[in-house]
């Protein structure tokens, strides 16, 4: 039986963390805006040169491509064969939506239940998709990250206020830590006993797989930014990945949608050595290609779903008896 006093001494927790990590946030933005305008942030945007912006694109293309092309092969893995066109829009429906929300896996599961169920996917198997699908994340989040401590500690040392003997000690335990999980998925035949449910570990294939569009995903996500910062920055990019992901995750922590705030607090912190001004800018064109632009797509093609195709909303509600003809999303 669950505790609820200890339930709700972790809810309680968790509130005042994402209160304190957006109160920071906040902190930071007001103080750095009494320093410069948002007429300075504007004017370095408009200096970033086409070039540079068009390979930013490249990445955040490439990295939606990646993810879709993934969702085809969990698609397959999961139930069977239902072509490549609904795994596709579905991803390139869910992925950007679930960011703007800042609930990525409950905006995911009901995106996917919406999409799936009427190709024949139980609820069950919509689950295990969604879990699928945010697996290579957090699996290459952890990986990238301790490899960046590993072989970038002396960077990244004065940033992060810890020695770069600590920090190189900390990726070694961390990516003894990801060895170690490779090792029990392969060692590991048995289902895992959660509470009432038993969870089947995907083999060490399809594993490797996650981890390599997880990589491959983070890798060009980051570029984007990467890319639009200034020359000032002076950052090779494997230590610039850790400080990427330590704001992402304080974003995650935060609760706040997109990690609004959250983000350029964190880089304004960790990155001192940037005129604020032109990191803000780097930020802004970031989040216009990476997540405005894609978000806007996600939504026009989600609508003419509904409009045209033939288990649309539109058709459902034309066809006789439409409404039980759609079980209700859990």
């Amino acid at each position: 039986m669950p505790d609820p006093r200890r339930n709700r001494l972790k809810t309680v927790l968790g509130i005042t963390a994402s209160v304190l990590i957006a109160g920071l946030a906040a902190y930071v933005l007001f103080r750095t805006f009494q320093r410069i305008s948002v007429a300075d942030v504007l004017r370095n945007v408009r200096a970033v040169p086409a070039e540079t912006l068009l390979l930013a694109v490249a990445c955040a293309v490439g990295a939606f491509a990646t993810i879709a092309a993934y969702e085809i092969v969990v698609v397959r893995y999961v139930k069977h064969c239902i072509g490549r066109a609904r795994p596709v829009m579905t991803a390139l429906i869910a992925f950007p939506l679930g960011h703007a929300a800042g609930q990525a896996v409950l905006s995911g599961s009901a995106l996917r239940y919406r999409m799936y169920a009427p190709a024949g996917f139980t609820a069950m198997e919509v689950g295990a998709t969604v879990l699928l699908c945010g697996l290579p994340y957090v699996l290459a989040f952890g990986l990238l990250l301790d490899l960046a401590l590993v072989f970038g500690a002396e960077q990244l040392a004065p940033l992060f206020r810890l020695s770069s003997e600590w920090l190189f000690a900390l990726g070694c335990v961390g990516l003894v830590k990801d060895a170690g999980f490779l090792l029990f998925v392969h060692l590991r035949k048995a289902p895992i006993r959660l509470g009432g449910w038993a969870v089947r570990l995907p083999p060490l294939r399809m594993v490797l797989l996650q981890l390599a569009v997880g990589i491959v995903d983070i890798v060009l996500v980051s570029s984007i930014l990467y890319l639009l910062l200034p020359e000032t920055a002076l950052i090779a990019f494997l230590p610039f990945v850790a400080i990427y992901l330590a704001s992402i995750l304080a974003g995650v922590l935060s609760h706040v949608p997109a990690g609004l705030g959250v983000l350029e607090s964190m880089l304004l912190l960790l990155l001192p050595q940037v005129p604020p001004e032109q990191l803000l800018a780097a930020v802004l064109l970031y989040r216009v290609i990476y997540e405005v632009i894609p978000l806007t797509i996600a939504l026009g093609v989600w609508g003419a779903y509904e409009l045209l195709a033939n288990d649309g909303a539109r058709m459902r509600l034309l066809r006789p008896g439409a409404a039980g003809s759609q079980p209700p999303v859990p």
